[in-house]
């Protein structure tokens, strides 16, 4: 077995028991099942085709600020991976060293943006100018230590994007400690859409259908990992079973298709989106749930509690009861009475008791 397929394998069998764990809250599991992921190397097409990454998403936001912490970790760590493969894949060769022997990455790291090639760094042949003395050779190499020999060259295009870390005699990325807290490149803010990734979603004929299509792929698409025909599939049958029931592109089915893509891009329930691209929440199911039951956890704990507040504010104030062996019941011949008094007449007329008996449930009143 390959060693790509072997991560595939390890990764799904991470991921199935992390989402086992979850459901009955096991807080040392997870934190075991995190660390062992934490140690794997991923690059895009392996997250894309486990779908880790919505798995792992869930628990950056757990009630546990450990695990919460472990999960943002891991995340960061597998984007930083997916960089450096990126980056290796597409970028210039690395490692290319001038004629006096190495150059080292800390000057070309530092920079924040891409700048034009300045005397002492990386010229468009690949070469680099020679600095004319020794200070000028230590300002070019800039306050990174270590041997020359173990020194390589990073692509200018990367400095801007790629985070601070240090980099091995063969080329790969060593990062850092990774902080929950560090910033995100912009390259990985940027939401997928059916335009990004060239998506192929089964056309009706009709236009109005076909951007509706468009419209919840790019809702279902957002911060997912899942392959591009995957999504397309869930967006297609979604938009075919919202026709079907509408008839026609009515006005109702336009809403409806709104009210599908607002829930479905909400950012507080990442869970909803991960379960219909994952197969746990079916089509069908998933085009019958209302507004209310789209809604987020903590939504949902929100709308109860306004329920259960407004109940206690109606609930208008009782007549109250009291219990009495004063009166005698004349069906039963019993004393166990309970009794209450209201005022029927004028305010300068006594007020009636009204009495019932608890044996025989018979009732009198009398003022």
């Amino acid at each position: 077995m390959s060693d790509a397929s072997s991560k595939h394998n390890e990764i799904k069998t991470l991921c199935k028991a992390l989402s086992s764990a979850l459901e009955v809250d096991k807080k040392t599991e997870l934190k075991e099942l995190l660390n062992k992921l934490y140690a794997i190397r991923v690059d895009e097409k392996l997250l894309r085709a486990t779908g880790a990454g919505q798995v792992v998403g869930k628990l950056r936001n757990y009630e546990e600020p450990n695990i919460a912490v472990l999960a943002k970790k891991v995340v960061h760590k597998w984007k930083t991976d997916v960089m450096a493969a990126n980056s290796r894949r597409n970028g210039p060769p690395v490692g290319a060293t001038s004629s006096s022997g190495s150059q080292t990455p800390s000057s070309v790291s530092q920079a924040p943006t891409p700048q034009r090639p300045q005397p002492g760094e990386r010229i468009s042949d690949n070469s680099q100018m020679q600095p004319q003395n020794s200070d000028d050779r230590t300002a070019a190499r800039g306050p990174s230590s270590g041997t020359a020999g173990n020194d390589v060259s990073v692509p200018s295009s990367l400095a801007a994007t790629r985070p601070a870390s240090s980099l091995g005699t063969d080329g790969a990325q060593t990062s850092n400690a990774a902080s929950p807290t560090e910033s995100v490149t912009p390259q990985t803010q940027v939401p997928r859409t059916a335009a990004t990734d060239e998506a192929s979603i089964p056309q009706t004929g009709d236009a109005v259908r076909d951007k509706c299509a468009e419209l919840l792929y790019n809702s279902i698409a957002i911060d997912s990992n899942a392959d591009s025909e995957l999504l397309a599939k869930r967006a297609s049958a979604i938009e075919r079973i919202e026709f079907e029931k509408a008839a026609s592109t009515t006005t109702a089915y336009r809403a409806r298709i709104r009210s599908l893509c607002l829930n479905l891009r909400d950012k507080k329930n990442p869970v909803m989106r991960s379960n219909l691209v994952e197969g746990d929440l079916t089509v069908e199911r998933f085009c019958s749930m209302t507004s209310e039951e789209m809604a987020s956890k903590e939504l949902k704990e929100t709308i109860e509690k306004m329920k259960e507040e407004n109940l206690f504010k109606a609930k208008g104030a009782g007549r109250t009861e009291a219990a009495t062996d004063m009166f005698r019941c004349g069906r039963c011949k019993g004393r166990k009475c309970t009794y209450y008094q209201m005022q029927t007449r004028s305010a300068d007329e006594p007020m009636t008791t009204f009495v019932t008996c608890t044996i025989c449930n018979n009732r009198w009143k009398f003022c």
